[in-house]
């Protein structure tokens, strides 16, 4: 039972609430729950099937395990200072088909609500992605074709290459657009524009090139990964997209329009990788990077500008933006 059964059964209320601490064993790396001890027995995560954080900054999870999908979240104490103490939960319960079928006294939406599951937002099947896709979707604002893109570029890259955010300084990325994917390359291999270790050219095109500084002179060494896919493209939906980012959707084709989103993920991340990219070696040359970085300030606007990046003139250094002005 997966995907839409899961949320089926969360809008018709068929949960057990439970509301009950318990002990939890916990991935700092992975950054998922791996199981935890409730009334006697030990129950272990098979798969991570939601992840979210709540207005108050709770996490919480929605786990598949071997005894049922549970609920379970982390709490931290009031507390105004930087460290606090932190406590597990475990919510409710998803019923299986035997009880769900029951006559047994289900939870109203009252009472749910009452014990701020969830703080009264709904569960939603475009959350149904692997824990660390629902980490960079949190960060970037939402889920989308492009970010999934950008996840199983990552991925692939890192299994072709073995690098990881530990080593991601021996490594560079070069993309040849500027879509949300770059940011789930950049949040997954810990190559990022800030480390000098991501560079973007806009050409339109899903294309990244991942190489090692060690091998940068050895031919065939980089990773040329090409979408050649076309399930990113929601562009058959082009005027629903527009009624949606203009307002004038209603809630019928706001749904639609997700549903066409979700599907698109899913595609995304079911593909075999062949059957998203080409996968090509290629001899690669790391772009120059500006290495450290020296201030000053712009003799004409005064701000702090770098001092690679200005101009010399008589009167000191100018930035680039005041240069150009006193050029027209």
């Amino acid at each position: 039972m997966y995907g839409g059964d899961i949320f089926a059964k969360w809008r018709d209320r068929e949960i057990t609430f439970i509301g009950e601490g318990v002990k939890a064993q916990f991935d700092n790396t992975q950054q998922t729950p791996l199981g935890f001890q409730w009334r006697g027995r030990h129950y272990e995560v098979l798969k991570m099937l939601h992840s979210a954080k709540n207005p108050e900054g709770h996490l919480q999870y929605l786990l598949l395990t071997d005894g049922g999908i549970f609920s379970l979240a982390l709490k931290r104490e009031e507390s105004k200072a930087d460290l606090c103490r932190s406590r597990w939960f475990l919510n409710f319960r998803v019923k299986d088909e035997r009880e769900a079928n029951s006559n047994g006294p289900n939870f109203s939406s009252s009472s749910i609500e009452m014990k701020g599951l969830l703080q009264g937002k709904e569960l939603s099947p475009i959350s149904l992605v692997p824990l660390l896709l629902a980490n960079v979707a949190y960060y970037h604002g939402h889920l989308c074709p492009e970010l999934a893109v950008g996840y199983r570029a990552a991925l692939v890259a890192q299994e072709e290459l073995g690098f990881s955010r530990h080593n991601a300084h021996n490594f560079f990325i070069v993309a040849e657009n500027m879509t949300s994917a770059i940011e789930a390359l950049q949040l997954i291999t810990g190559c990022t524009i800030g480390n000098q270790n991501f560079f973007a050219y806009d050409l339109g095109k899903h294309v990244y090139y991942f190489g090692s500084y060690a091998t940068a002179q050895e031919p065939g060494k980089a990773l040329r990964l090409a979408l050649t896919n076309l399930v990113v493209d929601l562009s058959p939906k082009g005027e629903l997209g527009r009624r949606l980012f203009s307002g004038e959707a209603n809630r019928e084709e706001q749904k639609e329009y997700q549903q066409a989103i979700n599907d698109a993920v899913q595609k995304i991340l079911h593909l075999a990788p062949q059957d998203l990219f080409t996968k090509t070696r290629i001899s690669l040359q790391p772009p120059r990077a500006g290495g450290h970085l020296d201030y000053t300030c712009c003799s004409h606007c005064g701000e702090v500008t770098v001092r690679g990046k200005c101009h010399l003139l008589e009167n000191g250094f100018v930035c680039p933006v005041c240069f150009a002005k006193a050029k027209m």
